[in-house]
């Protein structure tokens, strides 16, 4: 049987913001035998694109059976597959969007999901700090014509997105919501690409690399 090479990553979980502390990447090179090792809990993932939250023995099987060392000091690990994000030449803010929130280094943040259920994975690390004033939330409900049911079973009955900004900022999401309201009529453009990013807080630098990315994926 013909080997494929498949990178995945392993993530210590931060207690206080659910955001990885450390990561380390390995190399499985029979994905059918890490699916084994996670059991039930990928039965309906064949192609292992989930994320999945890993207890102890569970760690312990997979880092023995890929000869991987991480020791994630007694913190909430996660395992995932490689995505291309993140060879991209700065931090993604996806996944690490409540600290950046909280050093200022973002300025909006978007959790968009299906609903039921009407919360975000990672919604009571925010709501901690929407509850001391930090930041400011805002939720937008848009049902489906129809519900829908996804590949796993889960029937979906729309779109939940909540919105975060630091305080002052709610702006922010008034001028996103006047981005994507544009974009319905005109189509999607590298010219609403790099407002978004400027709405989010990434860099002119680094808006500069992803706009550049997008001409050359043609996606103008």
């Amino acid at each position: 049987m013909a080997t494929q090479l498949r990178r995945f990553v392993l993530s210590a979980l931060d207690a206080d913001h659910g955001s990885p502390v450390f990561e380390t990447m390995f190399v499985v090179d029979r994905p059918e035998e890490l699916r084994e090792l996670l059991g039930a809990s990928a039965a309906d993932d064949p192609e292992l694109e989930g994320v999945y939250v890993l207890d102890s023995a569970e760690l312990a099987a997979v880092c023995t059976r890929f000869s991987v060392t991480f020791d994630p000091q007694s913190r909430e690990v996660r395992l995932e597959p490689w995505h291309s994000l993140r060879e991209v030449p700065y931090l993604i803010h996806t996944g690490y969007e409540l600290p950046l929130l909280l050093e200022g280094r973002k300025q909006l943040a978007q959790m968009y999901y299906e609903y039921p259920p009407e919360r975000h994975p990672e919604e009571d690390f925010f709501d901690r700090y929407v509850e001391q004033g930090v930041l400011h939330k805002e939720v937008e409900l848009e049902p489906f014509a129809k519900p829908i049911r996804c590949k796993f079973g889960q029937i979906y009955e729309g779109v939940r997105t909540a919105f975060y900004t630091p305080k002052g900022e709610e702006w922010r999401i008034e001028a996103w919501k006047l981005i994507s309201k544009a974009s319905r009529k005109s189509g999607w453009n590298e010219n609403f690409e790099r407002l978004t990013g400027m709405l989010y807080g990434y860099e002119d630098w680094q808006n500069d690399w992803w706009i550049e990315q997008f001409r050359k994926r043609g996606l103008q």
